[in-house]
C-alpha cells in the first residue's frame, strides 16, 4: 500500500514540495489540505498547526511533521503515543537563526540602537565602542539552532557560553546546565539570546528574578518563543535602567497588538517572527530524506522526546 502525505500549510510551498516528491518518491501519494477523498488513507500530516479535529479526521495516522524548528504548537502532550512527532531539522532554518542572532548580538555591541534613537533627534555624538572579546553573550538552548548562533558568534570575537536544562559539551562554548547553574550562567552573560523549546519549564523563565540576575546594562535577544518572557518584567527592568536593551522577534499573542508597549518602547526593537524562515529547497529535502528514513525503518531526524517535549 502507498504511503499517504497530507500537507497543510502556503500553497506555492505546498507545490514545490509535492513535485519534490514525485520526483524522488512516486510511490508516495501527496495531498494538499483540505483536498483529501479518504481521509483513512492518510499516514503522515505535515504542518505547522494540525487542523482542529485532526486526530478523528485521521485516524491512521502515525506522523506528525512540524514544518518549523518547535514543536510547541502542535500541543505534544495532547499528541497520542502512537503518532511520533518530528521537528524540522532544516540547514536553511539554521543558517537564517546564525545570520539573526550575528545581527542583533552585532547591533547591540556596535550601539545601532542608540545611534538610530540619536538619529531621529538629529544627534552627533559617538559612543565608546568595546572589542567584541570583551563581550559575553549567553545562549539559552544548546540544540541545533543554538549551536550553530554559537558558532557563527565566535567567529566573530565574543566570548560565548551557553546554557541548557540538560548537561552539554561543547569544545569551544562554556557549558551550563539545569536550575542549580542558570544563575551563575546569568551573571556573566552581556548579551542573553533565548533559543529554548517552549515547554512547561521554560514558560515565563525570563522574568524579573532571572532577567534581574543579568548584570546592569545587559541585553536581551528573544528568538525562541514570546512566552518565555514575562512582558511586564522585561519592560519594568528596561525602564529602571537594569537592562539595556531588548531585541525580539517572537511574541506570546501574533502579530502584535498595534498597542502594546513593545511598539514604542525606546529600547526595544521588534521584528515580526522573521529571525528563521523555513527555506522551500532546503526544508522540503530534510522532509524528503526524513520520509525515506521512515520507508526504511530508520530513526527519522528531530524525533520529539516527549518527556523532554521537544
Amino acid at each position: 500500500m502507498a504511503l499517504n502525505i497530507l500537507y497543510r500549510g502556503p500553497a506555492e510551498r505546498g507545490q514545490y514540495w509535492q513535485t519534490l516528491f514525485a520526483q524522488n518518491l512516486p510511490q508516495l501519494n501527496w495531498h494538499n489540505w483540505p483536498d483529501v477523498a479518504d481521509k483513512d488513507a492518510i499516514d503522515m500530516l505535515v504542518c505547522w498547526i494540525p487542523p482542529r479535529e485532526y486526530q478523528q479526521d485521521y485516524p491512521n495516522l502515525k506522523v506528525l511533521f512540524s514544518i518549523g524548528a518547535g514543536v510547541d504548537q502542535l500541543k505534544v502532550n495532547e499528541v497520542p503515543e502512537h503518532i511520533q512527532i518530528v521537528r524540522m531539522l532544516d540547514p536553511g532554518i539554521q543558517q537564517g537563526m546564525t545570520e539573526f542572532v550575528s545581527m542583533s548580538v552585532l547591533n547591540i555591541h556596535r550601539n545601532t540602537l542608540a545611534y538610530v534613537n540619536m538619529n531621529k533627534q538629529a544627534q552627533w555624538q559617538q559612543l565608546p565602542q568595546k572589542r567584541t572579546t570583551e563581550v559575553r553573550v549567553g545562549i539559552m538552548g544548546l540544540g541545533n539552532l543554538g549551536q550553530g548562533a554559537a558558532t557563527g558568534l565566535l567567529n566573530l570575537g565574543f566570548k560565548v557560553a551557553g546554557w541548557s536544562k540538560t548537561a552539554k559539551q561543547l569544545s569551544t562554548v562554556e557549558c551550563y546546565s539545569g536550575q542549580e547553574q542558570l544563575t551563575a550562567f546569568l551573571q556573566q552573560t552581556d548579551i542573553l539570546v533565548c533559543l529554548l523549546p517552549l515547554t512547561d519549564e521554560t514558560r515565563g523563565i525570563l522574568n524579573h528574578h532571572t532577567l534581574s540576575c543579568l548584570p546592569k546594562g545587559a541585553s536581551v535577544i528573544n528568538v525562541g518563543r514570546g512566552e518565555h518572557i514575562v512582558e511586564q518584567d522585561l519592560v519594568e527592568l528596561l525602564d529602571q535602567g537594569h537592562l539595556r536593551y531588548a531585541i525580539l522577534d517572537v511574541f506570546a499573542k501574533e502579530p502584535l497588538d498595534i498597542d502594546h508597549a513593545y511598539w514604542q518602547h525606546p529600547q526595544i526593537w521588534v521584528t515580526p517572527h522573521i529571525a528563521a524562515i523555513t527555506q522551500n529547497d532546503s526544508a522540503g529535502q530534510a522532509l524528503l530524506d526524513n520520509v525515506q528514513r521512515y520507508l526504511n525503518n530508520q530513526a527519522m531526524l528531530g524525533a520529539v522526546e516527549r518527556a523532554l517535549g521537544y
